[in-house]
């Protein structure tokens, strides 16, 4: 944690209270030139979130959830979910979406059902 908390940027303390907020435990944060780090650890698990910074404007990248060897990346808007994972109430990995006839691979059967005849007048 840095000596001076100033030196923290404000988004990353936003997010720090919301993260210490919901899961009652202070979050560490790491700031190093234009990159950030939130860390929270519960139990064996532990909940990673990274900043950037450009053009001088903090964002939050993504977000990790850490237990062992497994780890789970979640997006910047998925905060409130990454958070539910580490408190055990989803699962680490989510479960691998199911792939439907229109989402998976063409066939050529498919490719030739979507032919259209092109008539020239």
């Amino acid at each position: 944690m840095p000596d001076d908390p100033a030196a923290i940027p404000a988004m990353v303390c936003h997010y720090a209270a919301y993260v210490r907020a919901r899961v009652h435990v202070p979050p560490e944060t790491w700031v190093s030139g234009n990159q950030a780090e939130l860390r929270v650890r519960l139990g064996r698990k532990m909940l990673v979130a990274i900043f950037g910074c450009r053009k001088k404007k903090w964002s939050l990248r993504r977000i990790e959830i850490h237990r062992g060897q497994q780890t789970a990346t979640f997006p910047r808007g998925e905060l409130a979910r990454a958070i539910a994972t580490l408190l055990g109430h989803e699962p680490l990995i989510p479960a691998p979406q199911p792939v439907s006839a229109a989402s998976g691979p063409r066939t050529d059967a498919t490719l030739r059902e979507r032919r259209t005849t092109v008539i020239r007048v």
